[in-house]
């Protein structure tokens, strides 16, 4: 069923225009472009010296039988590297691994929405239609399936990872804490509370720094970009982000990305969740007019949840859903072959009684076709048809999917509404998708990979973030783009 989720027809839904229209207005569905994000650890500049606010995404992977979590994650920062930290708590002592450099550029790269399936409409297609439209009433449409001593400071470890300088320490109040990142040359804009935010968990603090040896200066000596990606692995009873402390180095507001592996589908919890949007957005244009009773009956009660919340929050956003999808062969397939298998991630699983035929026996079926609508052979408009679309269903292009092969097949199978489909391919510059090949062993078959953003004012960075799962019958696949999905 993971296709059958994703399909829709030519979103040609008069019927909802305004409902859309409203729903932008109320969810914000359509601003759903990157944004640069920061999140999980705080930044600390030594005194009198300026390090910009950085920029920061997050791998996050999390084993619920092992109670293990790992969070990759990527800071960017401007100013001079000498005096540039950063502290990243976590709930246990963390064990601490460089990743390759570009893994969230290939990470990127790997979860393309792909563009939606569209319907080929052939001359028996078009007569069923006209059948059908003659005995539906005018508002029908089809469904769509788719531990240390007092002020004290105990460092643990110390050591380099890429190009990061770390120590892992343990406190035991924010007072002795705070004294200890003043020695170490660290200017702490913040206040105590936060740190004891943290140590009354009695969790561990990792505080890194820049080793300038294996950074680069630019033209006035001061060092911009992303430093090497850094792993950190722990135990945790909870799949949980460390959000607080970035209320340190945050002026106003911020946009964190997560890409979240784990066995199920994930989400965060309570109002952050990104479902509201998400269905909000997949009722609305993938079954339209279409939607019945129960999807209409959710749409209109997100729609009120939304707006009593903005009622009273004017600023209020929900996490944006911008990839999902569990990781069997076909998206594996992808990292051992990727020139050869991007377009289609493998072509994926397709609708019950779906295959992908080839582009000469979709011509040779739709030809006789139109010779049988013209009595003989077909007629000029039928030739015409023919060569335009040999010419733009070319292999390199897509894939063509017979959805059913005849008539008594049709009336159990009705996915785009037509016989044939065109799954058109994902595009990247092909220098890109070689590379993801980097991406074996850091992503897992059998998982859901979930790829969301959320923005984060300071004034709601009150607690951490807590990450769940989606229960299995709400778990639903998102790797085609929709009309407000992130470019």
């Amino acid at each position: 069923m993971r296709l059958c989720e994703e399909l829709a027809v030519g979103i040609k839904m008069k019927c909802a225009s305004m409902l859309v229209l409203s729903l932008l207005s109320i969810c914000g569905i359509g601003q759903l472009l990157p944004l640069e994000s920061r999140a999980a650890c705080c930044y600390f500049a030594a005194k009198d010296k300026d390090i910009n606010q950085p920029g920061q995404k997050a791998f996050i992977s999390w084993n619920p039988q092992s109670k293990t979590e790992a969070f990759t994650v990527q800071p960017k920062f401007e100013g001079n590297a000498a005096d540039f930290g950063m502290v990243i708590p976590t709930p246990s002592r963390p064990k601490l691994d460089e990743m390759p450099r570009d893994f969230f550029k290939d990470l990127a790269i790997y979860t393309i929405l792909m563009p939606l399936p569209q319907p080929i409409y052939g001359p028996e297609d078009q007569m069923m239609m006209r059948a059908k439209s003659a005995q539906s009433g005018p508002n029908r449409g089809a469904r769509f399936l788719y531990a240390p001593g007092a002020s004290q400071v105990k460092v643990l470890e110390s050591g380099v990872v890429g190009s990061l300088d770390y120590k892992i320490i343990v406190a035991n109040d924010a007072k002795g804490l705070f004294e200890w990142l003043k020695q170490n040359k660290y200017s702490y804009g913040g206040d105590e509370s936060t740190l004891n935010f943290y140590i009354q968990k009695k969790w561990f603090f990792t505080v890194m720094k820049i080793d300038p040896k294996q950074m680069k200066k630019g033209a006035e000596g001061a060092y911009t970009g992303e430093v090497t990606p850094t792993r950190f692995t722990f135990s945790t009873e909870k799949c949980i982000y460390p959000l607080k402390i970035t209320q340190i180095s945050v002026k106003n507001k911020t946009d964190a990305l997560f890409y979240v592996q784990a066995p199920k589908e994930m989400d965060l919890a309570g109002d952050c969740s990104w479902r509201p949007s998400y269905r909000s957005m997949y009722i609305t244009y993938l079954l339209g007019c279409g939607a019945g009773q129960a999807e209409m009956s959710e749409l209109q009660q997100h729609s009120r949840w939304i707006t009593e919340k903005k009622s009273k929050d004017p600023q209020f956003e929900t996490a944006k859903l911008e990839w999902a999808r569990h990781l069997e062969d076909s998206e594996m397939s992808v990292l051992e072959d990727p020139l050869k298998n991007y377009g289609q991630a493998g072509a994926g699983q397709l609708p019950p009684g779906a295959k992908v035929v080839a582009l000469d026996e979709f011509i040779k079926d739709m030809r006789a076709a139109y010779a049988r609508q013209a009595q003989g052979k077909p007629s000029e408009y039928g030739e015409t048809q023919l060569a335009r679309w040999e010419d733009q269903y070319q292999p390199s292009k897509g894939v063509i999917v017979r959805n059913y092969d005849d008539a008594q097949e049709a009336q159990k199978v009705r996915y785009l509404g037509t016989k044939y489909s065109w799954y058109p391919a994902r595009e990247a510059p092909q220098d890109e998708v070689k590379n993801l090949t980097r991406l074996k062993g850091h992503l897992q078959r059998g998982q859901w990979l979930t790829k969301f953003r959320k923005q984060l004012r300071k004034e709601e960075m009150t607690d951490d973030l807590l990450l769940v799962e989606v229960p299995k019958e709400k778990e639903q696949t998102y790797s085609r783009i929709m009309p407000t999905s992130p470019p």
